[in-house]
């Protein structure tokens, strides 16, 4: 069985008639900004958001000027207050644009206790994060593994942007960067992915006929997909079910190579994409090699220690929370009292069967035993512990299954920790310390080195020409000793 008569085909990137291309999109205009390209071929992403342009009130058919999609987001466990999806970002010529200012998404620009996320640009430090651990994984051979940081442009601050920054009012931090002090950035990536809460979101409010609904399920389908990989598909409900069980599994071992080399995004909420690459590379906490260990945040002057390690199982959480939506929501539309899906009904509870067979407690996704083992030979195999420390081991992915998937709020395990000779470079706003489990060698790797020292060195340049220049040679910044052949 196939997707309602009349949906099925591959969808465009962008309509010619200014519509949105997906059902989570929505236009915004946009006008020339201030941001300087390091190559003319960039200059095109020069645009901020202008939301002066739309018309209070109008009584003629709207002009098709220049515009940015920016997208809406439901998710599952509850959206923050105010932020109703990419608030600084969205799709312009085929690129997903961040820092753009502020989209209509963010709710909470009036809300000045979440300025992070309601001012609407991005800091210079966070526009390098993303640029460096691109050309990093590329280099280990993981360019794959997430939506690539492929450009970044640079303006200068005004003068009120500069008195906010000072404040700490804004994402910048200037002891992090110093560059956040004298300029504001825009990254472009691209436009190839969809996240968990697009879909969400679509499926929650866009129903309407037979054949909008399988528009909705083609996408799920297609953005399931790797970008090379999304043609001639009809959305048949078990073509869909396999697609929801190879992304699965291929964010699970992405999420598992990012453990290998240490590597953790801190903020899962929303930041992978629907084909399983982190797509959000704004928070890397990036050791280089293997680790387990705790952070240690001052709140209030108070440390509070939590466990950091076995991100994946963070992932797991998502994707059962996905799945169980995913189920409820066929079920629902299924209802007799849910009015013209009458012809759809059939294919919906062939979806709905295809789902949950494939999806039995059987499957993966549900076999805490096989994951936390699956888990810890993951690690094992890049640290090679003795017999004693892989107990250990054992025990730590055991606790932060529980910890990450039931009970968040279970303390992390009494072990022997000890601190980092050298502290990883700073991925967050907020200050933390960092401390390696007792099997952990506590120096840092070279990468991890390396990694810090750019960030250190790309976020004190002062001048944007200068800066935007050495971005483009990512050779000056990636050890060539630890780049591995592309995966």
């Amino acid at each position: 069985m196939q997707a309602p008569r009349g949906a099925r085909g591959v969808r465009k990137d962008a309509h010619a008639d200014g519509r949105a291309p997906s059902s989570w999109l929505f236009p915004v205009p946009v006008r020339a900004s201030r941001f300087l390209a390091g190559d003319a071929s960039l200059a095109r992403f020069n645009v901020e958001v202008a939301q002066d342009r739309i018309a209070s009130y109008s009584f003629a058919a709207a002009e098709k000027g220049d515009a940015l999609f920016y997208d809406l987001q439901t998710q599952l466990q509850g959206n923050s207050r105010g932020r109703l999806g990419s608030g600084r970002s969205g799709i312009y010529q085929g690129h997903y644009l961040k820092g753009v200012g502020r989209t209509p998404a963010a709710a909470n620009w009036s809300d000045g206790g979440d300025i992070y996320h309601g001012s609407g640009h991005l800091s210079v430090g966070s526009a390098i994060r993303e640029h460096l651990i691109t050309a990093f994984l590329k280099a280990r051979g993981l360019g794959a593994a997430i939506v690539p940081c492929e450009a970044v442009l640079l303006g200068p601050l005004t003068p009120s942007e500069t008195r906010a920054i000072r404040r700490e009012q804004s994402s910048s931090r200037i002891h992090f960067a110093p560059a956040d002090a004298h300029m504001i950035a825009l990254t472009a990536k691209p436009a190839d992915f969809a996240r968990i809460s697009n879909f969400v979101f679509a499926l929650d409010h866009f129903i309407g006929t037979p054949q909008r609904l399988g528009e909705l399920l083609l996408d799920l389908e297609r953005y399931l997909h790797p970008p090379d990989a999304r043609e001639d598909l009809e959305g048949a409900p078990g073509g869909i079910a396999r697609a929801l069980d190879l992304a699965f599994q291929r964010g699970l071992a992405n999420f598992q190579a990012y453990a290998r080399i240490g590597l953790f995004w801190l903020y899962l909420d929303s930041n992978f994409s629907l084909d399983g690459r982190f797509l959000d590379l704004e928070t890397p906490l990036f050791f280089g090699a293997p680790f387990v260990g705790v952070s240690v945040a001052d709140i209030e002057g108070t440390p509070v220690r939590a466990l950091l390690g076995f991100e994946e199982f963070g992932f797991v959480r998502h994707w059962r929370l996905f799945i169980a939506w995913l189920k409820s929501r066929l079920r629902l539309l299924l209802a007799p009292e849910i009015g013209g899906l009458r012809e759809a009904r059939p294919y919906l509870r062939e979806l709905h069967r295809e789902i949950t067979a494939r999806f039995s407690r059987r499957h993966l996704l549900y076999r805490d035993v096989e994951l936390t083992a699956r888990a810890t030979e993951n690690l094992a195999g890049a640290l090679n512990p003795g017999r004693r420390d892989r107990l250990r081991l054992l025990e730590l992915a055991r606790y932060a299954l529980e910890w990450r998937l039931y009970r968040p709020e279970k303390p992390a395990p009494d072990m022997a920790w000890q601190p980092l000779e050298c502290q990883p470079a700073p991925a967050t706003p907020s200050p933390r310390q960092y401390e390696a489990a007792s099997f952990i060698e506590p120096a840092a790797s070279p990468d991890g080195k390396a990694f810090a020292d750019a960030l250190r060195r790309l976020g004190s340049n002062l001048d944007a020409g200068d800066l935007l220049r050495l971005l483009g040679k990512p050779a000056n910044f990636v050890p060539q000793g630890e780049q591995k052949k592309q995966r």
